[in-house]
């Protein structure tokens, strides 16, 4: 399991943490009602997302109890919203039914983290509703890496996180290793399909159909991206990641 450096992540995935919830809210036909947070840290996410969606369920888990602790606090009390200390991990256990199923399930640059991110895919994928998604975007580790060098997009600004992004370059998939996943989570998953894409806003390119798409349904978007504008590497950081997208039409596991 790849370390967590607080300081970058503050810093660095604030505009890929939001653009992935806009993506997310905005990849299925209808508005979620039921939406899980894998990874959910300290719960900015999930604030978001209940901005948009004040009437949703909302469940967050992550394996820190500290940052259960601080989502909690951050979210307050409220019927409607649930953040548990739980390794995704333990998703995949078969006799575990508590957080039932979901339309939109999001994981954001966590997958690294994983100690076996196939397994946690798969479980995923079967917890989506009739016409649910799950949207993960991850790290990519480039096809040709060295082992040493740190991409100047990630921005990493001294020794310390530079090591920080070797482990998690280390840790994380090259595009053909995703896809392969992928590809296999929809060969044992009854009525689940999977997109793999790699940069772009939600993977697709800019003045694409599909990007466009994204740009008329999301248009918090053009702000978010407006903001971070004067950010080093904010933008060139959207081409360090890869974009997974399961969608489940109907039916159960094989």
């Amino acid at each position: 399991m790849a370390a967590v450096s607080t300081c970058y992540d503050d810093r660095e995935t604030e505009l890929s943490r939001a653009l992935c919830v806009e993506v997310g809210l905005v990849l299925g036909e209808h508005p979620p009602s039921r939406v899980l947070d894998v990874g959910c840290g300290t719960g900015g996410s999930l604030a978001r997302i209940r901005q948009h969606l004040p009437d949703a369920e909302l469940v967050g888990i992550d394996p820190s109890e500290t940052a259960v602790r601080s989502a909690r606090r951050l979210l307050g009390p409220g019927r409607r919203i649930h953040v548990h200390a739980v390794a995704a991990e333990d998703l995949a256990d078969p006799a575990d039914h508590r957080f039932g199923r979901f339309d939109l399930i999001l994981v954001h640059l966590s997958l690294a983290l994983m100690r076996d991110p196939f397994t946690v895919v798969h479980a995923l994928a079967g917890m989506l509703t009739p016409g649910g998604h799950c949207y993960v975007v991850d790290l990519l580790r480039p096809e040709d890496w060295d082992g040493r060098t740190v991409p100047a997009a990630l921005g990493a600004r001294d020794a310390s996180e530079q090591a920080y992004l070797r482990d998690q370059l280390a840790a994380s998939m090259s595009l053909p290793e995703l896809r392969a996943v992928a590809a296999e989570v929809e060969r044992q998953v009854l009525d689940v399909r999977s997109e793999v894409y790699q940069g772009g806003l939600g993977g697709h390119g800019p003045g694409t159909p599909q990007a466009r798409r994204i740009w008329a349904r999301a248009p918090r978007i053009g702000g978010l991206l407006a903001s971070a504008g004067a950010r080093p590497g904010s933008g060139a950081q959207m081409n360090t990641v890869a974009h997974l997208v399961l969608r489940r039409n109907g039916g159960g596991e094989r």
